[in-house]
């Protein structure tokens, strides 16, 4: 058995109509579906890649708002994207770290307390 593929990762929030303009308006992720009586969203890049799901706090899906996975969003310049987000009223924790060569790193997080971090390429 192996895995195919990985092509979405997912988060629970408190309250997903607060969630979606954060998500969407905020962090600039396009909205693909919005099912608000199974409590779900859909988010992508303007460039494709991996989904990420975003699930109203509930019994059923046992997960609490706020302890999810670290979902990595991938900018072209995360100097300006820090800049953006900030002005958006955006939380991002600590300083931009750069691993020489590779990538440079900043952790934010949303309203809940989910974590993300800001990516940029640099090879």
């Amino acid at each position: 058995m192996h895995v195919q593929s990985i092509n979405l990762c997912w988060v629970v929030v408190a309250d997903l109509e607060k969630a979606i303009p954060f998500y969407q308006q905020s962090l600039g992720l396009k909205l693909l579906e919005w099912n608000k009586a199974h409590g779900w969203a859909e988010f992508e890049g303007h460039e494709g890649g991996l989904r990420l799901g975003v699930a109203q706090a509930s019994d059923f899906n046992q997960v609490a708002a706020g302890s999810n996975a670290v979902v990595a969003l991938n900018v072209e310049n995360i100097e300006k994207a820090r800049e953006a987000y900030l002005s958006k009223g955006v939380m991002c924790m600590g300083e931009i770290m750069e691993v020489p060569g590779h990538v440079k790193l900043l952790f934010c997080q949303d309203q809940d307390g989910n974590k993300f971090q800001l990516a940029q390429l640099l090879s």
